[in-house]
């Protein structure tokens, strides 16, 4: 015997089409809000654990962070090549004389260019602030050279608070291990 399929009425069809698609977006938003539950407890997490390493670390002194940030420094520079690391050498000369900091930029000037050509760190500050930008210094880096232990560095020096300022400079490094360097340049007249 076949059995004869119950027809539903429209209306009634409509109601539970309408009742799934409500059950089906429900458990969407449950979904979504569980996984913004979850996102927030990540970050609350995130956030006290960073406090806790903050709060542990304010005992450190000024010398130990210096000492981090140079050991950093140190491990990058033997990962570079030659030029990346004569570059950096001559950033760091560059950033001494751009805070005004000219007795460690001075401290950098290999020994005989200094006893030749400024004697003095009052004549070293004099030609500094003399023919370098005195506020920001940009320093581009057009071309090196290595003449045995010599690495020549050929740089554009402009400022963007000058615009009408640029001087070619070449620097002349001798490298003795990583990040102990000395430096000369050419002296203009």
């Amino acid at each position: 015997m076949a059995r004869k399929k119950r027809k539903i009425p429209a209306p009634q069809k409509r109601v539970r089409i309408l009742v799934v698609i409500a059950i089906l977006l429900i458990l969407i938003n449950v979904y979504n809000i569980s996984k913004l539950i979850i996102i927030a407890n990540n970050r609350e997490k995130a956030k006290n654990l960073n406090t806790a390493e903050v709060t542990g670390s304010e005992n450190i002194t000024a010398e130990e962070i210096e000492q981090n940030a140079e050991e950093r420094e140190l491990e990058g520079l033997k990962d570079a090549d030659e030029r990346t690391r004569i570059q950096q050498y001559c950033g760091t000369f560059i950033r001494h004389i751009e805070n005004g900091e000219y007795d460690k930029a001075y401290d950098l000037l290999y020994p005989d260019f200094k006893n030749n050509y400024f004697k003095t760190l009052e004549d070293f500050t004099k030609y500094v602030q003399e023919k370098f930008p005195s506020d920001l210094i940009l320093v581009s880096y057009d071309n090196i050279e290595r003449q045995g232990q010599y690495y020549i560095l050929f740089t554009t020096i402009t400022s963007p608070l000058q615009p009408d300022y640029s001087m070619e400079e070449r620097f002349f490094f001798v490298e003795n291990d990583f990040n102990d360097f000395k430096v000369s340049f050419e002296v203009k007249q």
